[in-house]
């Protein structure tokens, strides 16, 4: 009975582990590519174009930047730091709860104190993961690899 609730709390853990980490995988692609795109975007128009297209190609750009920078600053902030801190959490307990798994002196109250820090951190107030992220996240765990599905045996 214990072993199954094992196998369920590891898999709960991996997947919101990687769902976190995802999350801050796509955040950073995304300011990364915008700013490589406002750059290019302000460029071609200062150098490429004459007169008013220039002009608004250029500002174009500049409100991109500008836009990219609010957005970072507001509810973006802290948003990587916060997923990365919640991709650790749940990594660690997911690893407590592997190794639990495959230790045969594991208790009965062991596997419930696991079993309520994986709740404390369920009900604790985390950024969402985003569709695209569990989606990653997903195929991350099942089709690549990247995790060992130790729960799936």
């Amino acid at each position: 009975m214990e072993k199954e609730l094992l196998k369920k709390l590891g898999e709960e853990t991996i997947y919101s582990a990687k769902g976190h980490f995802k999350a801050c995988d796509i955040r950073r692609n995304s300011i990364t590519i915008t700013i490589w795109l406002c750059a290019i975007i302000n460029v071609s128009g200062i150098l490429g174009f004459d007169g008013i297209i220039g002009k608004t190609v250029s500002v174009i750009g500049l409100l991109g930047t500008i836009s990219l920078l609010i957005w970072n600053e507001g509810e973006g902030k802290n948003y990587r730091a916060k997923h990365k801190e919640y991709g650790e959490k749940y990594l660690a307990i997911h690893k407590k709860i592997r190794e639990c798994y495959f230790l045969e002196a594991s208790t009965k109250d062991e596997v419930k104190a696991l079993s309520k820090q994986v709740i404390e951190i369920d009900s604790e107030v985390k950024p969402d993961i985003p569709g695209i992220a569990y989606k990653l996240s997903k195929r991350a765990i099942e089709k690549t690899g990247e995790t060992d599905n130790w729960f799936n045996g």
